[in-house]
């Protein structure tokens, strides 16, 4: 059992680990239980899955410019190891030798684990408020080390809420200071905060609010925050003024939907499928530049994974999607040139039926090595598994030194050979399947990275 122990060494959690791939040793001959994951690879063809939004498009944003070489020099150590291992004159260790130094070009960063809402939706729930906590400085070297090599994107997010963390304004000012694009989640509750930073974001930038509801009593009844004057309109109208400062970046209304008998934390969560014009209206009204529907996510009982939870009937499940469905067509009819109503891909994947597609993961994670999770509890392989000890490559400063940034990311290229997504994420609806797909197709024919376009620059580094 893996326990989480608070600075003066209290025990504030313990964590049971599916996976302790530390005990791994990958050797000329390795005994069957440690053969590495790529000699189970397949091949597949590779097809477009044309529900991916432009956001979602995660090959498209590492065959930009900035970064394919990095792209490139992943899938050529991928190829040299896997050719090493066939033939018998290379250990993981000794490939790991040459391996590329990189940092991930894009990281969740969970800035605190401390939270002043109690949603009863909430999938971190388990690690909330614990007294978790980074030295600042180190967090912010580790920053500063990773935009060295390559970091060019984060989004301060979840674990708690980051607007509550007290060294948030200068967190964003220094990732702002090294050129990184940020992206800021918040439940909205201390708005006064993203009001004293926003001069230095840029368009390119954007920040979120987790709202999920057309009414106050809906928002307070889901969210729970722990101040009376907390509602839903005493948020949004915050919002022109913060548009006044600056109305460059992107500002958000994220609305999660929840519909009957949808259930997490062992608790019936609030149905706000009625509300989803009224949310658009509100969010436009209130000058935000879109509205983001999503479905509603629970964690699985096998790994903890965020996943969604469909397991109702194909007819129950189809008179719920038309309900969405005709209240986004009405919702759509706002649409303008200053906003925007956004269907999520896993919004869009589970209307069409298509969502099991997506859980047909290839056994070797590659978007591991591309983009990471920076967290108090340590640093994790994915968000669908922060806080999960079987994600973990290292712990909360691990990456505040050039030798830290080195040796995580050869624990990524580790967990790579470990961590089975075809097993751990086979009820995962991933939004990166696409991408492992392309990149376990790129290191089988090696003769198709020449021919990668890399013409069309996004600008665009969030992964």
């Amino acid at each position: 059992m893996e326990k989480i122990h608070s600075e003066s060494g209290e025990v504030l959690m313990t964590l049971s680990p599916l996976i302790d791939f530390t005990h791994l040793k990958f050797e000329s001959e390795p005994a069957s239980e440690a053969t590495p994951l790529h000699i189970k690879a397949t091949a597949r063809e590779v097809e477009k899955q044309t529900e991916l939004s432009p956001i979602h498009d995660f090959m498209g944003k590492l065959r930009q410019p900035d970064v394919l070489n990095k792209l490139k020099e992943y899938v050529r150590w991928q190829i040299e190891w896997r050719n090493g291992y066939a033939n018998g004159s290379l250990t993981l260790e000794e490939a790991l030798e040459n391996a590329p130094i990189s940092a991930p070009i894009s990281i969740n960063l969970d800035v605190t684990t401390a939270c002043n809402y109690r949603c009863d939706h909430c999938v971190d729930m388990d690690i909330l408020n614990k007294n978790i906590n980074y030295e600042h400085e180190k967090l912010k070297d580790s920053l500063t080390y990773l935009a060295e090599k390559g970091l060019r994107s984060v989004i301060i997010i979840g674990g708690g809420e980051p607007t509550a963390y007290k060294g948030f304004e200068d967190i964003v000012r220094h990732l702002k200071a090294m050129n990184i694009q940020i992206g800021v989640v918040t439940n909205g509750s201390m708005l006064k905060k993203i009001e004293a930073v926003a001069d230095v974001l840029e368009e390119r930038d954007w920040v979120r609010l987790s709202l999920d509801s057309g009414t106050n009593e809906t928002f307070r009844a889901m969210h729970k925050p722990g101040s009376k004057k907390c509602t839903l309109e005493w948020i949004c109208s915050h919002i022109p003024n913060i548009k006044k400062i600056n109305p460059n970046f992107q500002i958000g209304f994220s609305f999660i939907i929840v519909w009957k008998d949808c259930e997490t934390n062992d608790t019936k969560i609030i149905e706000n499928v009625d509300e989803i014009v009224m949310a658009a209206k509100l969010a436009k009204d209130h000058q935000f530049n879109y509205i983001s529907f999503k479905p509603f996510l629970t964690r699985a009982e096998t790994n903890n994974a965020e996943i969604i939870g469909i397991e109702k009937e194909r007819e129950y499940v189809e008179s719920i999607m038309k309900k969405i469905r005709d209240s986004i067509n009405e919702s759509k009819k706002l649409d303008d040139d200053n906003f925007a109503v956004i269907e999520s891909t896993n919004l869009r994947v589970l209307e069409n039926g298509t969502y099991m597609n997506y859980t047909d993961q290839p056994h070797n994670c590659h978007m591991q090595y591309f983009r990471q999770v920076l967290s108090p509890l340590g640093i994790f392989n994915c968000p669908v598994y922060r806080h999960v000890p079987q994600a973990l490559l290292g712990e909360k400063h691990a990456y505040d030194s050039q030798a830290g940034v080195i040796e995580t990311q050869k624990n990524t290229l580790r967990l790579i050979e470990a961590f089975d997504a075809t097993q751990e994420c086979k009820d995962v609806t991933c939004l990166y399947n696409h991408a492992n797909w392309f990149i376990e197709d790129l290191i089988n024919h090696p003769e198709k990275l020449d021919s990668l376009d890399s013409s069309f620059d996004r600008n665009d580094y969030f992964l």
